[in-house]
C-alpha cells in the first residue's frame, strides 16, 4: 500500500514536496525498509530538495535501524545538519544520540550530550532515556556517568517519568549495580 502510495505521489508530481517526502521517509522506516528512506533521502539531495528537521529526525531514525553498517552514512547527516546550523535542535541531537547508540558509538552519544549540556541547551525525556541507554551499552564502566545523569534527572524534577525510570533501571542493572535501580 505505501509503495502505491509512493507511486502515487510521483506519478501527480509531489515528488518534490519535502511534507510528503517526510512523510515517505517515516512510512518505509517503520514498515521495516530503511534502506528505501535512505534512498529517498538520497534523491531528494540530487534533486535539490532541501531536507528540513523532520527529515532529518526521520532519516537518523532510519540509519538507527540499520546499526553499525549505517554509521558513515549518519555521520555524513550529522555533518550535513551541522552545515545546516540544525544542531541546536533538541528533538534533532535527540535523533543524533539514538542514531549513535545503535549505530555502536555511545561515546559519540555522550559527547553530543556534554555538547549539549555545555551549550545550554535543555535534555527531555528523549534526551535522558537515549543517554541512558547509550550509558547502559558501555556497561560497569560507565556507572558515575549514569549516576551523575541521574542526578541530573532528579534536579530537572523528571525521576518519576516511567519511561526514564525504566532506563534508570536498565542502566544500573547493565552498570552491574541492580539494587541502586530500586533504591
Amino acid at each position: 500500500m505505501g509503495e502505491y502510495i509512493h507511486q502515487q505521489i510521483i506519478q501527480h508530481k509531489f515528488d518534490t514536496d519535502v511534507i510528503l517526502l517526510n512523510s515517505l521517509i517515516q512510512m518505509y522506516t517503520k514498515c521495516g525498509e530503511p534502506n528505501k528512506s535512505i534512498e529517498l533521502y538520497d534523491q531528494m539531495i540530487d534533486n535539490n530538495i532541501t531536507p528540513d528537521e523532520i527529515t532529518h529526525i526521520n532519516i537518523l531514525s532510519a540509519i538507527s535501524n540499520l546499526g553499525p553498517n549505517a554509521l558513515k552514512m549518519g555521520e555524513f547527516i550529522h555533518q550535513q545538519i551541522a552545515q545546516r546550523k540544525l544542531d541546536s535542535n533538541v528533538r534533532i541531537l535527540n535523533s543524533l544520540i539514538q542514531m549513535y547508540t545503535k549505530c555502536g558509538e555511545p561515546n559519540k552519544s555522550i559527547e553530543l550530550y556534554d555538547q549539549m549540556i555545555d551549550n545550554s541547551i535543555t535534555p527531555d525525556e528523549n534526551t535522558y532515556t537515549n543517554i541512558l541507554s547509550a550509558i547502559s551499552s558501555l556497561g560497569p564502566n560507565a556507572l558515575r556517568m549514569g549516576e551523575f545523569i541521574h542526578q541530573q534527572i532528579t534536579q530537572h524534577k523528571l525521576d518519576s517519568n516511567v519511561r526514564i525510570l525504566n532506563s534508570l533501571i536498565q542502566m544500573y542493572t547493565k552498570c552491574g549495580e541492580p539494587n541502586k535501580s530500586i533504591e
